[in-house]
């Protein structure tokens, strides 16, 4: 009886000594700890590496603070960033404090955390694709725009083209009627008047003209009126002053008045002469 005692006191005393030891651990891994107390005021001092050194001492003296992991997890995550300090912190949190209601909260620091150190890897498949995805935006951003701009193009062409048709179309010159197509002259030969027809045969024989007065004919008024008279009829190229030098050789000079007193009724000062015009050359 007294043996069934004793080991009912064992075992109570057990049991209470396990109960405070277990509540001292419990509350040297929280607020009360003076470790944690300190590097809570290091942070509020924006001083993240006094915190870090805190907590680590913290861990020296009992490697088994899952807070201790928790709050440095947290530090590599925000104030210094380091992934492979903050997924080691949080995996031994999840290890020691597998039943704790910040456990899905951790696990999604982890996959995050995990994601952005493979993408700092180079040629890692996240990096490579975000790379991809980035180049086919900015290759659809540039055939946009070379479709724009072959759009413009093309409306420039087609403003130009107008304006040039209407410009072309402002200064062009009036239809104008074509000149008659000048008499042919045969060089070399010389035409003779026929006498006017009388009931009488005439009198004098028709005088030959010299053979350099070409398209130089002699009528029967021009007789009457200057004695012996020719005509000449005007051809393309001719001039007042070829024609006088054709009939008068050697004599131009005097040609041209000869020719303009003869004809002063039928020539303008100052105009040119006329294709198929007919001129009195005197003797």
């Amino acid at each position: 009886m007294l043996r069934s005692i004793c080991l009912i006191l064992t075992a109570s005393l057990t049991l209470v000594g396990c109960d405070v030891a277990n509540k001292g651990a419990a509350q040297y891994d929280g607020p009360s700890n003076p470790y944690y107390k300190q590097a809570q005021q290091d942070l509020e001092n924006n001083n993240p590496d006094a915190a870090i050194a805190d907590y680590e001492n913290a861990l020296a003296a009992n490697p088994k603070l899952a807070g201790a992991h928790y709050e440095l997890g947290n530090i590599y995550n925000d104030k210094k960033p380091d992934q492979i300090a903050s997924i080691f912190h949080f995996k031994r949190y999840l290890e020691l404090a597998p039943n704790s209601d910040k456990t899905e909260q951790v696990k999604a620091l982890i996959d995050k955390e995990s994601q952005a150190f493979a993408a700092s890897l180079p040629n890692s498949p996240t990096q490579s694709a975000d790379d991809y995805a980035k180049l086919q935006s900015d290759n659809a951003a540039l055939k946009k725009q070379v479709e724009d701009a072959t759009r413009t193009i093309a409306q420039l062409q087609s403003q130009i083209g107008k304006h040039h048709a209407a410009t072309a179309a402002a200064v062009a010159p009036a239809p104008s009627t074509p000149a008659p197509a000048p008499t042919p002259a045969i060089e070399g030969t010389m035409a003779v008047a026929a006498p006017a027809t009388t009931n009488a045969a005439p009198t004098t024989p028709p005088r030959a003209l010299p053979l350099d007065s070409t398209n130089a004919v002699e009528t029967p008024a021009a007789a009457a009126s200057t004695g012996e008279s020719r005509t000449y009829k005007v051809v393309s190229g001719d001039s007042l002053w070829k024609i006088a030098h054709k009939m008068y050789p050697g004599d131009t000079k005097n040609g041209v008045e000869k020719i303009k007193e003869a004809n002063k009724d039928t020539m303008v000062e100052g105009k040119p002469l006329k294709i198929g015009q007919v001129l009195i050359v005197p003797q």
